[in-house]
């Protein structure tokens, strides 16, 4: 199967979508992955103010000495995330062992060759799968165990606390999502690959529907899984595999809405089933639009520019693979 005919998307408007979705900061970027920055300089300044804070110099110390001087990552962090040295202050006296033991696990990432090591080699991959791509800096920062990661004008921002799981990692201060979806660092190289496919998408204000908002979100996963031989959204596709044909039945009903609170961005809110299964669902159609394809490298460019999620669908294949398990 080719990729979607050419009359629905053109390679010039394709082209055009692809530098509308590069950001403000366009001179980090490159199309060599050797040359990507794996910045992790935030990691030690977030102990070193974490050294010393009381619960009446916390705030102070956390705006002072991690957030004032951080890096872009830092900075591009703080909306929505990080939010302030107060937030960050309250989210860490809240869970006081959690951070205490995390602490080797995060700095590990600063210095252990090993973890660089394989996220430079997903990059790699990245590009052999995609020759167009273009490379961001990448920021290794310390949140408030609500991100895992983001891409933002000064390139991927990676909220390194939700992968600094250990064996011996306290868990019972945490909420019930946030206990499913802290891992550990080896899974850093996927939330990398994933957010860095997000960098080559058009913005997300172009997805507006439940569809094209799933389609953008299980793209980055399934080309992210491509490139670095695993997913960090493990409990999202244990069940989804386990539920497929239900998942899909009730997705299909909504996808043409914009309502997503069912299916994408669910946090705590999720109780029934793990969060945000609009992944994958979305990961399902990108695999099948992939794998029907005659040309991959022109199935991936397909996928990461595509502003319409319905010829993707359609050209996939994917409902009428899902009548066809249906009828069994």
């Amino acid at each position: 199967m080719s990729a979607v005919p050419s009359r629905r998307i053109p390679r010039l408007v394709a082209a055009l979508a692809l530098l509308a979705a590069a950001p403000a900061a366009a001179q980090t970027l490159n199309g060599d992955p050797e040359k990507v920055q794996l910045v992790t300089s935030d990691i030690p300044r977030f102990w070193q103010a974490y050294d010393g804070a009381t619960l009446v110099n916390a705030a102070e110390r956390f705006q002072r000495m991690y957030i004032d001087p951080g890096s872009p990552g830092v900075q591009g962090f703080v909306p929505g995330r990080i939010g302030s040295g107060r937030a960050l202050a309250a989210t860490v006296a809240a869970r006081p062992r959690f951070y205490a033991a995390i602490r080797a696990a995060t700095l590990a990432v600063d210095t252990a060759s090993s973890v660089k090591a394989r996220i430079r080699a997903g990059l790699r991959q990245f590009k052999a799968l995609y020759p167009e791509a273009r490379f961001p800096d990448v920021y290794f920062v310390i949140g408030r165990i609500n991100s895992g990661g983001t891409a933002g004008d000064a390139g991927l921002y990676i909220g390194t606390e939700m992968f600094a799981l250990g064996p011996d990692t306290p868990l019972d201060e945490l909420g019930a999502w946030e206990r499913a979806v802290v891992t550990t660092r080896e899974v850093l190289p996927h939330i990398v690959l994933h957010e860095l496919v997000h960098f080559q998408q058009p913005p997300d204000s172009t997805a507006r529907t439940l569809l094209a908002r799933a389609l953008r979100e299980g793209t980055a996963d399934f080309v992210g899984q491509l490139a670095s031989g695993g997913t960090f959204n493990t409990a999202q596709q244990a069940y989804g595999d386990a539920h497929e044909a239900a998942l899909w039945a009730e997705f299909r009903e909504a996808m043409r809405g914009t309502d997503v609170s069912r299916w994408m961005y669910q946090g705590e809110k999720a109780t029934d089933r793990p969060a945000d299964l609009g992944y994958y669902v979305g990961s399902r159609i990108a695999k099948a639009y992939y794998d029907r394809a005659a040309d991959k490298r022109a199935a991936l460019r397909d996928l990461l520019t595509t502003t319409d999620a319905e010829a993707i669908l359609r050209a996939s294949g994917y409902e009428e693979l899902m009548a066809r398990k249906a009828g069994r």
